[in-house]
Formats: structure tokens, C-alpha cells, sequence
């Protein structure tokens, strides 16, 4: 593309040449962040070992490694993906090496109130780096330190006005990670006595219905213990608000399994707080009815199908779900209910609700009536693409019943990653098609 002349002994390049070099530079900068993301989807496609995941890699890394940092955010955002496995998009990240993104970026982001849904990823990715000695490594000290400082510069920001349900639940992610690294032993240091500062200046004006607002007053009282138990009923009550999710956990297992099945007062108590305004308490309360899935199915099962149905949460849609299952016996009369949300044309469902949702109607199957799955199987084929997890589930529990969904299912692997390849060739479609070969 560059012409060479002679001149005087010598080699120069012709205007024409350079015009045309300059231009193909500006390309790919700009064509670089969609690269970035095809070659992160071609690793995540390629087979394990495989030449072309080595040959894949090595051209990601040589474009990360020529890449300006100015151009960085751009590519790792590009690389998320809001359908991922967990751990996929930290892995992402990961790929760009040390304190891979400027600070300036993570502020302008999350400034944003305007932001992109895979700019929030991004937000939540590069703050979940900060959980654990273990998976911090990606980020310096420095950095971590930047991290809480321009999350408690935005909180004051945002303290007393009106703050958007999707924006609560970016800061309980962001503020979750961060305490999960300075909670505790480390409130003495100048960065988590700020973040403390500005927690306590959102809660203090927070306005009625903000779920963010609520958490915080029982996150800075935990934050006092090193060690938090719930070894009594009080503070396994108390930790269904704590920010680790392991910490709510163990609550949950002690209620379910001590307190719920031996005192109908605690389970009051428990049932009570199914209207916490926290997503992550309202979550753990309906866990612990999984764990004490004999309390009365009366009372748990039509409150179980309200939150799947009803509550704006997704981390206590996801609850919901798992106690259906646990109690499928009990909850299989609720499929013409479950049905009827699906195809209610008012209704617009997240992604999200419409899999757990399937997930729970794929545990109906064998007690369903044939017209029940086969509203099952024309629901599960309407949103595969939108909700695989729920979708595949439906299929493969009807088994030979789904047979005519099998070029949908195969049109659908061919555009996905070898970890869902997987699902479809050892579980899917042998359990549609027992007696023929799986390959597509």
C-alpha cells in the first residue's frame, strides 16, 4: 500500500503512501474493541486445547499488548457478556494483565447514569476483582484504594436524591465487593473510613423504597464484628443481611434446619421478612423455606409463586425458583398459574424471570398434562436464545415430546461457546433423540 521513491540515495515516502497508512491506523483503532470482543468469543467457542484456541489467544494477546490504554475500556466492555457462566467476564478482565483500565474511565463510567448495560458489567467486573487475596491480584493496592475512592465520591453524589432501582443494585454489587476487601478489621484505614463516611451519608438521607439505603445501616453495624456467626437465632436472623453471600448462607442453613421446622414464632419472624425492602434478605428468607421445605406448604408455596412472578429482585427470583424445586410435590398444581404469567401478553418479563420461570415448569414435566407441555415446549422454543438456561431445561425434560424444536436447538449451538455445547451434545439433545448421533 506504500509507494517507496528514490531520492537523493535515499527512500522517502510518497504523501499518497503515508495518507493511506495513517487511515489504515485509524481503522483499527476504531474496529479494535469489536476485535477484541471476536476473538474473546472465538476462544470461548474453540475447543479445549484445540490449535485454534492457542492461535485465538495468541492474537488476543498481541492486540491487547499493541493496544493504547486510552482504547482499553472500550475493548473490555465490548467483552462482556450479561449471559455469561460466572467468572467468565473476571476472566476477560484478567486478560489485559495488571490494573488492566485507568481509574479516569471507571469514574467516567460510573458517573454515568446513562450507561450501557455492558458498561455496567464492566463496573461490576473490574469491582469484584477487589473480593479475596486471592482474586485481587489483578488490581494494586493502589488501585483498589482509587476503586473506593470514587465509589464513595459517588455515593455523596447521589446522597438525598431520587436513585433508580437498577442503579441501587449496581452500588449493593460495587459496595458488596468492596466491603467483602475492607469490611471488618480493616474499617481503620483512611479509605474504608471514607467509604464509611459516604455509606452513612446515603443512608441517612436515602428515600423510603430504596433497598440500597436499607442494607447499609446493617452492613456498617456487621462490619464492626471481625467474625460474624449465627450461632444463635438473632444472628442468623441478622446475617441474612450481611454482604458475603457465604455469611448469608450459613444463616440460612441454620434457620432452615434449627429454628423454622422447631419454633412456628421464628418462622413468623422469617416469613415476616420476605417483605424486607433488601433484595439479598428477602432472597435468604425464602431460602430458608428450601431448607425447611416441610413448613407449611400452604403458606409458602403461593408466596413462593408471587416472588417468581411478582418481585423485581433477581436475586430473590432465583431463590423463589429453588424453593419451588425443592418443593416441586407440594408446587406442581401452580403450572396452568406459571403458564398463564408466561403467556400473558401485559406482562413483560426480564430474561432473567422468563428462565426461572421455565426452570421451575421443567420439574412440572412428568406431572404435566400433554396440553400443559405442550404450551411448555412452544414457550421453551419462543425464548431460547433470550432465556438458554430455563428454555434448555423445558426441552430436555420433555425428552422425545420436543423432537420438533431439534433445528432450533441446533441452529442455536452453532452460535454459542463450548461450555453450552456441551450442555446441548451430553444432555439436551441425547435426551430428545436418544437413538441418534449428537453431532449437529
Amino acid at each position: 500500500m506504500m509507494r517507496e521513491d528514490a531520492i537523493s540515495g535515499g527512500w522517502a515516502v510518497s504523501l499518497t503512501g503515508l495518507v493511506l497508512v495513517l487511515a489504515g491506523a485509524a481503522t483499527l483503532w476504531a474496529d479494535e474493541a469489536d476485535t477484541a470482543a471476536d476473538l474473546w468469543s472465538r476462544m470461548r467457542r474453540a475447543e479445549v486445547a484445540s490449535a485454534e484456541l492457542k492461535a485465538v489467544q495468541r492474537k488476543l494477546a498481541a492486540l491487547i499488548d499493541a493496544m493504547p490504554v486510552t482504547k482499553r475500556t472500550a475493548a473490555a466492555t465490548a467483552m462482556m457478556d450479561r449471559r455469561a457462566e460466572r467468572g467468565v467476564n473476571a476472566e476477560a478482565m484478567r486478560s489485559f494483565g495488571a490494573d488492566p483500565l485507568p481509574i479516569t474511565d471507571i469514574q467516567r463510567i460510573l458517573w454515568d447514569s446513562g450507561r450501557s448495560y455492558p458498561q455496567r458489567l464492566l463496573l461490576k467486573t473490574y469491582y469484584s476483582l477487589c473480593r479475596g487475596k486471592d482474586r485481587a491480584s489483578a488490581l494494586s493496592e493502589t488501585t483498589r484504594r482509587q476503586l473506593v475512592d470514587v465509589l464513595a465520591e459517588r455515593l455523596d453524589n447521589l446522597a438525598g436524591t431520587k436513585v433508580a432501582y437498577g442503579e441501587q443494585r449496581l452500588l449493593t454489587h460495587l459496595c458488596s465487593s468492596l466491603l467483602s476487601r475492607c469490611g471488618g478489621g480493616a474499617r481503620g484505614s483512611p479509605q474504608a473510613r471514607g467509604l464509611i463516611k459516604s455509606l452513612e451519608k446515603y443512608a441517612e438521607k436515602a428515600r423510603k423504597g430504596d433497598g440500597f439505603g436499607a442494607a447499609i445501616p446493617a452492613w456498617l453495624d456487621l462490619a464492626k464484628s471481625k467474625d460474624v456467626t449465627a450461632d444463635t437465632f438473632g444472628k442468623a436472623v441478622q446475617a441474612l443481611g450481611h454482604w458475603d453471600p457465604l455469611v448469608r448462607l450459613r444463616a440460612v442453613c441454620r434457620l432452615g434446619e434449627r429454628d423454622v421446622p422447631a419454633d412456628d414464632r421464628a418462622a413468623q419472624v422469617v416469613l415476616a421478612l420476605l417483605s424486607d425492602p433488601r433484595d439479598e434478605v428477602r432472597a435468604g428468607a425464602a431460602q430458608v423455606f428450601a431448607v425447611a421445605k416441610d413448613y407449611r406448604p400452604n403458606v409458602v408455596v403461593p408466596k413462593m409463586v408471587e416472588l417468581l412472578t411478582r418481585d423485581r429482585g433477581v436475586v430473590v427470583q432465583a431463590a423463589a425458583e429453588e424453593v419451588l424445586i425443592a418443593r416441586r410435590d407440594q408446587a406442581a398444581g401452580q403450572i396452568d398459574a406459571l403458564l398463564a404469567v408466561m403467556k400473558d401478553p401485559t406482562r413483560r418479563l426480564g430474561a432473567r424471570r422468563t428462565s426461572h420461570i421455565l426452570l421451575v415448569l421443567s420439574k412440572f414435566v412428568g406431572v404435566a398434562k400433554l396440553p400443559q407441555k405442550e404450551s411448555m415446549l412452544v414457550l421453551a422454543a419462543r425464548n431460547l436464545t433470550r432465556s438458554p438456561d430455563g428454555s434448555l431445561a423445558v426441552m430436555q425434560a420433555l425428552g422425545p415430546q420436543a423432537a420438533r424444536a431439534v433445528p432450533s436447538i441446533r441452529e442455536y449451538r452453532a452460535t454459542v461457546d463450548r461450555l453450552r455445547r456441551a450442555q446441548i451434545d451430553r444432555h439436551v439433545l441425547p435426551a430428545i433423540l436418544p437413538n441418534a448421533p449428537v453431532a449437529p
